[in-house]
């Protein structure tokens, strides 16, 4: 698994943010357990733990229940077509392509939310 540094690249979001690694972890969780998909509940500190956390659960949908891994992309508002250009970017890892498309989805998420509440 190639390590990518999520808390690096999203440092100006984690600074604006304080709570938004807890808040992307929980959303992880919930979209994971909406689709009857365990995840390790255990506390994260980073971004990059998040994305260490949903590595090997994605691994082991595809080798075991793509089905359900689809249903999870389709929960999470992620794209066939989102999915086929990741994939194109980081062919050699499947994985790798899917997880990265998941915590980014996340982030996203969690950050609209925020900006929203905030009435911005």
């Amino acid at each position: 698994m190639k390590a990518l540094q999520w808390q690096k690249s999203n440092q100006e979001l984690v600074v604006k943010y304080p709570d938004l690694t807890q808040k992307v972890w929980a959303q992880v969780i919930k979209d994971f357990s909406l689709e009857a998909m365990e995840i390790n509940e255990i506390e994260v500190t980073t971004l990059d733990e998040i994305y260490n956390q949903v590595y090997p659960e994605v691994t082991r949908f595809i080798k075991f229940d793509f089905n359900a891994l689809m249903r999870l992309l389709y929960r999470i508002d992620i794209s066939e077509l989102a999915v086929k250009k990741q994939m194109d970017l980081m062919p050699d890892d499947t994985a790798q392509a899917i997880s990265s498309l998941i915590v980014k989805r996340e982030i996203q998420k969690v950050v609209l939310r925020k900006q929203f509440s905030a009435g911005i």
